[in-house]
């Protein structure tokens, strides 16, 4: 069974205090939040790095951020994974042949969130990936 590394606690914290105001929300006399006019609108998130325990954890942040504000959560969705493949010689001069391989892998994740309301959005506005992690976002 693979482990997975701890979230951070600063995420954690974030997180925290995404279930506080979830909670007064929904008790406050505003508890239906706006839904965006068009119910196909959908915001993509595309994550790409090279630890696969960094992209899994960010995966399940942004899900719980979706699932803690009421939007609808399709994914984490695996990419295929782009290998790109280094050939080295091992010695200058003498042993052409002695060659050695290197390769690094890009692994890639995507999310799709609908339903979005305005919290969900300020959530993810505020949300800050890790580090070694490429995110984009887009609205299709």
């Amino acid at each position: 069974m693979r482990q997975r590394a701890a979230i951070p606690d600063a995420a954690l914290a974030d997180i925290a205090d995404l279930e506080r105001r979830a909670a007064s929300d929904a008790q406050g006399p505003a508890g239906d939040l706006p839904i965006l006019p068009s119910e196909q609108v959908k915001l993509r998130v595309r994550m790409r790095g090279y630890d696969t325990r960094i992209l899994g954890d960010a995966c399940d942040q942004i899900v719980r951020i979706g699932q803690l504000t009421g939007a609808k959560v399709a994914g984490p969705v695996n990419l295929p994974t782009r290998r790109k493949i280094y050939c080295v010689l091992r010695s200058p001069h003498v042993d052409k042949d002695a060659r050695e391989h290197f390769e690094v892998r890009t692994h890639h994740r995507l999310v799709d969130l609908s339903n979005l309301s305005a919290q969900t959005v300020e959530a993810l506005m505020e949300w800050v990936p890790p580090s070694g992690l490429e995110v984009e976002t887009s609205i299709v």
